[in-house]
């Protein structure tokens, strides 16, 4: 981390367990609890931001499934066409 004169000192209370995993990805990560701590609040925000990508695939998943409705309407519009007929058939002399 930067000099202590540009961070705010916040007191926070973890379970014992996560205290642990703290520690471990902190020293996994080659950096101190604090500067882990931090970096994963960060990293927390970052992934609120929108992605371009998973927007994409979101408006092509709801075009497909636009599409897909109305090709089921279509289809039970022209089942309920073959029935009419049917019966119209089944009447006829």
């Amino acid at each position: 981390m930067s000099n202590q004169a540009d961070h705010t000192i916040v007191r926070l209370r973890v379970p014992p367990e996560l205290k642990q995993k703290i520690e471990e990805s902190a020293e996994k990560n080659n950096r101190s609890q604090s500067a882990e701590m931090v970096a994963r609040l960060e990293q927390s925000f970052e992934s609120n931001k929108p992605d371009p990508v998973f927007d994409d695939l979101l408006r092509v998943f709801r075009e497909a499934n636009n599409e897909t409705m109305r090709l089921q309407a279509e289809l039970i519009k022209i089942i309920n066409e073959q029935k009419e007929e049917i019966e119209h058939l089944k009447k006829a002399p």
